[in-house]
């Protein structure tokens, strides 16, 4: 077994788990994995990650990206949210989740990305509305609709570290 190709596939896992934790937190971690997929494709000669998995990478990537997006939106056209609570609630998201990584990586995370996204999201509405009940009301659907595009987008970033990890090749 050539201990550099080892080395390299480790590194992908590596970078894959990586990403997943990235994705968790609300950024681009499933947009790292096609990229990395497709940087082992380029050195290997697109044998094992060929064009066929690097597009199920790709469709997988953008179909994630659409469900979170309908989801917190469809989220937010429940309770008729302003735009600037639904713009808050994904920074708030994104802050938190960096914020809860930094105090629990993993669990802290997700806890942070869920804290930081309903309080940007009850912040913005109620500077919007005056309207306390309505604000709880908008963020809790937000973050709602949130969590289920997370979940979803989560899934799909297992999906396609399991898949990656299946073309790798082990032998030089």
């Amino acid at each position: 077994m050539d201990a550099g190709v080892t080395a390299g596939n480790l590194i992908i896992i590596i970078v894959g788990i990586v990403s997943i934790g990235m994705t968790a937190i609300g950024l681009p971690g499933n947009w790292l994995m096609v990229i990395t997929a497709l940087g082992y494709g380029y050195l290997e000669g697109f044998v094992h990650m060929s064009s066929t998995v690097l597009l199920l990478l790709m469709g997988a990537v953008i179909t994630g990206e659409l469900v979170e997006f309908a989801a917190g939106s469809l989220g937010a056209k429940k309770e008729n949210a302003s735009r600037s609570a639904i713009l808050a609630a994904f920074i708030g998201g994104i802050v938190g989740g960096i914020l809860g990584t930094g105090i629990m990586p993993g669990l802290g995370s997700i806890a942070g990305a869920v804290c930081g996204s309903f309080a940007a999201g009850y912040v913005a509405e109620y500077l919007a509305t005056g309207n306390k009940e309505k604000a709880a009301k908008v963020a809790k659907s937000i973050v709602i609709g949130q969590a289920f595009g997370l979940i979803f987008k989560l899934a799909i970033a297992i999906g396609m570290l399991a898949l990656i990890i299946s073309q790798l090749t082990w032998s030089g």
